[in-house]
């Protein structure tokens, strides 16, 4: 492992958080397929995307860690939280896809803060 001034747990914590966000994605977007009529709009796109970026950025911070591979995987997150919509629209469902998905941010915080730039 490319170990750079960060311990394995970091990495592999932050691993994690990336996996579990992108499974809790998958899970929304079948919730999401299988209650709409037409589910095809910019926020299931936004989400697919966000789920494979999530997979590809988590492989990426445990094979080859560095400070801008953890920025992907947070910037990831970020735009994901843009199909949420304004928040006079947000539902329980909003407020909680906000919250995990800040608390997930947590271990990517850590590991681009622990880990040094290129």
């Amino acid at each position: 492992m490319n170990d750079r001034g960060a311990s394995k747990l970091t990495v592999f914590v932050a691993s994690m958080a990336l996996l579990i966000f992108s499974g809790l994605t998958t899970v929304a977007l079948i919730g999401w397929f299988y209650r709409n009529p037409a589910p095809w709009n910019w926020k299931s796109a936004i989400a697919i995307g966000c789920s494979m970026l999530g997979v590809t950025a988590s492989a990426l911070v445990w094979r080859a860690p560095s400070r801008g591979h953890a920025l992907l995987g947070i910037i990831t997150m970020i735009i994901s939280l843009a199909r949420v919509g304004p928040p006079a629209d947000w539902t329980w469902a909003s407020y909680s896809l906000v919250a995990v998905t800040l608390l997930l941010l947590l271990p990517l915080v850590n590991a681009a803060v622990a880990l040094r730039g290129d």
